[in-house]
């Protein structure tokens, strides 16, 4: 266990809902204590001092920027369980790890070499990988920020760099040591992801020498050797790992390989590239999404053997979509028609559910193995609310940089009933995805629809229903054709994870609801008891980490349904909560996720309330506009803003503040009979009226279109869809 040193005076005794029980360090950002949370779980609190994020304005909108932090997938990392402010100042709580760093071990055990080497190369990357494919760029790479715990190393301070950047009143401070930094951080004001790479070849020259590669004297003279002379490699024996630390240190970021690339390397699944450009990214076949970070998070862990000049960490992976940021692109809810097992209708029109499937038309399929996953022990998987609307930090230091240019109740039902593991139709494909050219237009089965398509595109469609409901499409992993499926109503897609979540279209032999976590790869799924009829669930929807669904609960029977509240989908434990809410009126609108992963919102009138994941109300919007259907992301990739009607007329959208404030809202003059969501965080994806029929277009927050996304010829037949968009890993 890390070093505790007691509380000194003037120390909280409690941070929010967490009680503080002692310093685990200091540094210039500000005091680490381990703190208790209200299930008993140790955490880690950082308390940053007052400077760094700025007056009350700035020191919101750090916790704002800092929301993708909740975003990275758990493999290699500590993840981040909530943010917000004492006293002013932002807090930050995140898993405790049990383990020294990096830097305290090689300082007195001296320098890492063979398998401990090895190890240590493929957690820290995975770290990484899981890192940029949030969209985060870490910038404080170091031995310090390397945690070594039972099952592996773990990267810790990813995410607070870029909110610091943003917020901090330290004019002449930026982020970064200066030993571990890029030649780039040096000059540029927003260095990319090939800069973490930077970092991680110096941390592991330092882990291999017990020296900082580039010196730790004075900063000019370590800024020189950075910018220009070539560090010494000598001390990593192994020659394929030598040769990767020397390509991640070249000068130029466009010499250095991806995080991906760097992996799959180290994995044994791909030679050794040639130089490309910075921007490429591209991912090399095989390996990829949450396969590749399963691997290498098994690789990085105790007692797994070496293979040759790499480490051998299982089979070859090619299941699971790219891991990437954002969360997934919900869509709205729509119910179905016919048997007694039906859920009932919720609303019809291109603004509700327009009727019900037909569960009872099929019989279960047989069974299906579930695919195995290891789970970490230790990892904190709940989530408190606090205040604000998106609240989720991690931490880095501060140093000084050159710059080139100036300045209700809920339940838990029994799971163990509804856990029934199925086989996957005959069509799904368990190969790995085709190659999908650049450019492609798509006609949908049974429909007048087509979809225009772009390599590069942040989203793309991944289900639809036809006929209110009663027949659902599902894009397939591999070849990316659209196909009938029955087992569910709606299937929300998260390609980062490469697991869906779908309302079932059966009732449990005891008279319960279920929903399902499907392998989008395979077809297997398993189903979770949620919620007794007549109480229904529609809507289902991915927490920004994927730890979590939400669903939308009605209640009720045919076309007499009230709205009753919502459920919360543990992933991990495979258990669905069911929380009431008695306020007329509450999700009418459906339920949404904030950015942070903290709490669920929905519109009740011309105001948004929140509810934690524990059903209680934490929060009221209020002069925020007028509801707007939102089929996918309520709220901006990057947790800034979020969708409303301007005013009750619907003639305008406003894009608004997270944070409440109504005065830096955006009015965009654009008529939407229908909104897809957010295409990235200066554009909108929506439906216009198109001659008969309608249009699908992107347009920019001053309402201008930039491209046709789909087109519908068929208006009585498009009233009657249902569209899923998900938002496609970077």
């Amino acid at each position: 266990m890390p070093d505790l040193a007691g509380l000194r005076p003037g120390d909280p005794a409690t941070v929010g809902a967490y009680g503080l029980s002692g310093r685990l360090g200091e540094g210039g950002q500000g005091i680490v204590y381990l703190a208790t949370a209200p299930d008993g779980t140790k955490v880690a609190l950082k308390l940053l001092r007052a400077d760094l994020a700025g007056d009350a304005e700035a020191s919101e909108r750090f916790v704002r920027e800092v929301a993708m932090a909740r975003r990275v997938a758990p493999f290699c990392t500590a993840q981040v369980v909530e943010t917000g402010l004492y006293g002013g100042r932002p807090y930050i709580v995140s898993e405790y790890i049990d383990g020294p760093t990096l830097a305290d071990v090689v300082r007195r055990q001296g320098p890492r070499t063979g398998t401990s080497l090895h190890r240590l190369a493929i957690g820290t990357i995975t770290a990484l990988v899981a890192i940029h494919q949030a969209g985060i760029v870490h910038r404080d790479f170091k031995p310090s920020n390397v945690l070594l715990a039972s099952d592996g190393p773990r990267v810790i301070d990813f995410g607070i760099a870029r909110a610091l950047d943003l917020s901090s009143t330290l004019t002449v401070a930026v982020i970064g040591t200066p030993s571990y930094m890029a030649p780039e951080q040096l000059t540029q004001s927003n260095p990319g992801p090939r800069s973490d790479m930077f970092a991680w070849a110096c941390t592991l020259l330092y882990a291999a020498s017990g020296q900082p590669p580039f010196g730790q004297d004075s900063v000019p003279a370590v800024v020189n050797r950075i910018m220009h002379t070539e560090a010494d490699t000598g001390s990593i024996a192994d020659p394929a790992l030598r040769a990767l630390v020397t390509e991640c240190l070249a000068k130029d970021p466009a010499g250095r390989p991806s995080a991906s690339d760097a992996l799959m390397r180290l994995l044994g699944h791909a030679p050794a590239p040639a130089p490309r450009t910075a921007s490429s990214g591209q991912r090399l076949p095989g390996v990829r999404g949450s396969g590749l970070l399963q691997e290498g998070s098994a690789a990085a862990g105790p007692h797994t053997p070496t293979t040759g000049s790499h480490m051998a960490a299982g089979p070859h992976t090619t299941a699971g979509p790219q891991e990437g940021a954002g969360p997934y692109a919900g869509a709205g809810p729509y119910a179905g028609a016919g048997s007694q097992a039906a859920h009932p209708h919720v609303g019809a029109g291109p603004y509700a559910a327009a009727g019900p499937h037909a569960p009872g038309r099929q019989a279960r399929p047989g069974p299906h193995t579930w695919p195995t996953r290891r789970r970490r022990t230790g990892w904190v998987v709940t989530a408190v609310v606090s205040g604000a609307l998106t609240l989720v930090a991690a931490t880095a230091l501060v140093a000084v940089r050159l710059s080139e240019g100036s300045g209700g109740g809920g339940t838990t039902p029994t799971s163990t009933a509804a856990q029934v593991a199925t086989s996957a139709p005959a069509t799904t494909p368990t190969t790995a995805p085709a190659t999908r050219p650049a450019i492609r237009s798509i006609a949908l089965p049974g429909t007048s629809v087509r979809v225009e398509e772009r390599a590069g595109d942040p989203m793309e469609l991944v289900s639809y229903t036809l006929d209110s409901g009663k027949r659902l499409y599902v894009r397939q992993h591999a070849t990316g054709a659209f196909t009938a499926d029955s087992r569910y109503f709606e299937y929300a897609l998260d390609p980062r994870t490469g697991r869906a979540l779908a309302t079932d279209a059966d009732y449990t032999t005891d008279g319960y609801a279920t929903v399902s976590i499907v392998d989008h790869a395979t077809g297997g799924r398993r189903a979770i008891r949620l919620s007794p009829r007549p109480v229904f669930p529609t809507t289902p929807r991915w927490s920004p980490d994927g730890k979590y669904g939400l669903v939308t609960l009605f209640k009720g029977a045919e076309n007499n349904t009230v709205e009753y509240g919502y459920g919360i989908v543990d992933v991990t434990y495979e258990k669905g909560r069911v929380f009431e809410i008695k306020e007329q009126g509450a999700g009418k609108w459906r339920f949404f996720w904030d950015a942070g992963g903290q709490a669920v919102g929905t519109w009740v009138g011309d105001r948004m309330t929140f509810y934690d994941l524990n059903g209680r109300l934490v929060r009221t919007l209020r002069d925020v506009g007028a509801p707007v259907w939102v089929e996918g992301d309520d709220v901006s990739p990057t947790g800034s803003r979020f969708l409303a009607h301007c005013t009750t007329d619907a003639t305008t959208l406003c894009a608004r503040s997270t944070s409440g404030g109504g005065a830096d809202a955006v009015t965009i003059p654009f008529a939407a009979v229908r909104l897809i969501g957010w295409w990235d965080d200066e554009h909108l994806a929506v439906w216009r009226i198109k001659d008969k029929g309608y249009e699908a277009v992107v347009i920019d927050l001053k309402g201008q279109v930039s491209r046709v996304l789909a087109t519908a010829a068929e208006k009585a037949e498009f009233d009657k869809m249902g569209f899923r968009f998900a938002r496609v890993p970077a």
